[in-house]
C-alpha cells in the first residue's frame, strides 16, 4: 500500500493503544409480521479498532440482522449502539446515511454493481457520491487494489464483461474506496474459488494490519477463520462465545 493518509495513521494509532470503536448494549431486535418473532436477545458486543473478526453460528442465529444494525440498515428495537463514542441507536435516516458513507465499507455475497459503469467507476461510486474530492483522492488507491487482486488490466472493463468471480472482486475493492474505519461483509467469498478467496481475504487482511481498518465478517467457511485475530459465535440470538485467537 501507498504511505498511510493521515485518516489511517489515526486508526493505526487507535488500534495499537486498543480503543473501542464499536459498543453494542443489551441489544435486541423483534420482527412484527402478524407475530412477533424475536430474533436477537441481549446482545453485548465491543470491537476494538483494528479487530479482524470472524462472526459464525447456524442458519437463523441472527448473523446478518446483527450486522445490518451494526451497518445501520436496521435499527435494533432497544438496546444502545455506539459509534466512535456516540450513540447512533435512534438516528434518523439522513443522519444514517451520512454515517454509512463516512465510516462504514459493505461487502456483500451478491456484488450489487452498477451494469452501466466499468469496473473502476463501480469501485469510486461510493466517491463519487460523497463529492468529486473524494472521488481524486482515492483513484490512485483504487487502482493499486484492483491491482493487487489481479484486476489492473480492466479497470476500464465494463463490469457486465466481467466472469461472477471478477464482479465480486470488484465489489470486495469498492468497500474500501471510501477508506472506511469499519468494513462489514456477509459471505464476501462465497462465490470465489479457493485461490480467489485467498487472494481477497489477503487483501483484507493487508488493508486491516497496515490500515488499522475494522472488520467484522460472517462466513460459513472455516478456512476463513485462520485469517481472523478473533471469532464470535452466536446460537439463537446471543453471543454463544468470543475468543482471541
Amino acid at each position: 500500500m501507498d504511505e498511510l493518509t493521515d485518516k489511517q495513521r489515526r486508526r493505526r494509532e487507535a488500534s495499537t493503544a486498543g480503543e473501542t470503536i464499536l459498543q453494542l448494549e443489551d441489544i435486541h431486535k423483534t420482527y412484527t409480521n402478524g407475530v412477533d418473532e424475536e430474533v436477537l436477545f441481549g446482545i453485548d458486543l465491543e470491537m476494538k479498532a483494528g479487530d479482524f473478526a470472524v462472526l459464525v453460528g447456524k442458519s437463523g442465529s441472527g448473523k446478518t440482522t446483527l450486522l445490518n444494525i451494526i451497518g445501520l440498515l436496521d435499527k435494533p428495537t432497544s438496546g444502545r449502539l455506539t459509534l466512535d463514542g456516540r450513540d447512533i441507536s435512534t438516528l434518523e435516516e439522513d443522519e444514517r446515511a451520512k454515517l454509512r458513507r463516512e465510516y462504514l465499507g459493505f461487502i456483500f455475497q451478491f456484488h450489487h454493481l452498477l451494469p452501466d459503469f466499468n469496473v473502476l467507476e463501480n469501485v469510486l461510486m461510493p466517491c463519487r457520491i460523497r463529492g468529486r474530492t473524494y472521488e481524486e483522492e482515492a483513484h490512485d488507491r483504487a487502482v493499486e487494489m484492483l491491482e493487487m487482486v489481479e484486476l489492473g488490466d480492466k479497470i476500464h472493463t465494463p463490469v457486465t464483461d466481467l466472469s461472477g468471480g471478477q464482479q465480486q472482486r470488484v465489489a470486495t475493492v469498492r468497500a474500501f474506496a471510501n477508506d472506511p474505519t469499519i468494513v462489514l461483509a456477509d459471505e464476501p467469498t462465497g462465490s470465489l474459488d479457493t485461490e480467489t478467496s485467498r487472494t481477497v481475504m489477503a487483501l483484507m487482511r493487508e488493508i486491516n494490519q497496515e490500515t488499522g481498518t475494522t472488520f467484522l465478517m460472517v462466513t460459513h467457511d472455516e478456512e476463513l477463520t485462520s485469517y481472523a485475530d478473533r471469532v464470535i459465535e452466536l446460537r439463537d440470538g446471543k453471543v454463544l462465545d468470543d475468543r482471541r485467537v
